[in-house]
């Protein structure tokens, strides 16, 4: 149950975080390269040393899907469901993205009261805010002149501050991300009004963001990650994009 509700505000998250990342992708499918930098913290009283990745995400009019050396993460907006797909063990667990269909199958075995206070509990915990400041800074950034903008998104996972660097050197326009939004949060009760909010707000950063440095705290120790923008460009998504790997079995939530 803890891990079912703690993968229901990572996901949450995680969709704020595609909000916060790609807010004017172009009309046609995008490819995107990224060079994220993660500090080293403590998780649980383990130290999780510092670490470099090279992330590779596609955006296209169905669905999202983000890949590093470990992990994959696939977002599909039709079918309302998000697909993590862990690469050393071989495996991949689906959750639905429509809420009523989540905390039914969360509920299954629970009184109408359990049920209803579930409910009332997860309302609360998928709830989120943003807020976008504008600043005066410039500079260059791979090439691309950027200006910073400081944002805050509040969850039930506590407040996350991101420094954002955009540039507006890459013309863009939002018609397939507005097609996918809509998508992915029109069967998430309780998360219609946040992410229209959010996403209103999202529309004051002007541009691509080039870099990004994002602090949170996460099971009480700051996490500080840091993503810059090493390649993007229109181009031709494959055909199996949103494939499962071969051979890779699926894991029970």
């Amino acid at each position: 149950m803890k891990m079912m509700m703690r993968f229901v505000v990572l996901s949450a998250l995680a969709m704020a975080m595609i909000l916060l990342a790609i807010p004017q992708p172009a009309s046609a499918d995008i490819y995107m390269k990224q060079k994220q930098h993660t500090d080293a913290t403590q998780i649980m009283g383990m130290s999780q040393p510092a670490r470099d990745t090279i992330v590779e995400i596609w955006i296209t009019e169905k669905g999202f899907r983000s890949d590093d050396p470990a992990h994959s993460s696939i977002l599909l907006g039709k079918e309302q469901k998000i697909i993590m797909i862990d690469h050393a063990a071989k495996t991949y667990m689906e959750q639905p993205m429509n809420m009523n269909d989540m905390m039914a199958e969360m509920g299954k075995d629970k009184s109408s009261e359990e049920q209803a206070a579930m409910n009332k509990m997860m309302q609360g915990m998928m709830k989120m805010d943003a807020s976008v400041q504008e600043t005066t800074e410039t500079k260059t950034i791979n090439k691309w002149k950027c200006r910073k903008y400081l944002v805050t998104i509040t969850s039930a996972m506590g407040p996350m501050n991101t420094e954002v660097w955009a540039t507006e050197d890459l013309k863009v326009d939002k018609k397939i991300y507005d097609q996918l939004a809509s998508r992915m949060f029109s069967a998430m009760p309780g998360m219609q009004g946040s992410m229209e909010s959010m996403k209103k707000e999202m529309e004051k950063i002007k541009g691509v963001q080039v870099m990004t440095v994002s602090s949170i705290i996460m099971m009480g120790q700051p996490q500080k990650t840091t993503t810059e923008l090493l390649e993007f460009k229109d181009a031709k998504a494959p055909a199996d994009i949103f494939a499962i790997p071969a051979g890779y079995k699926k894991q029970a939530r």
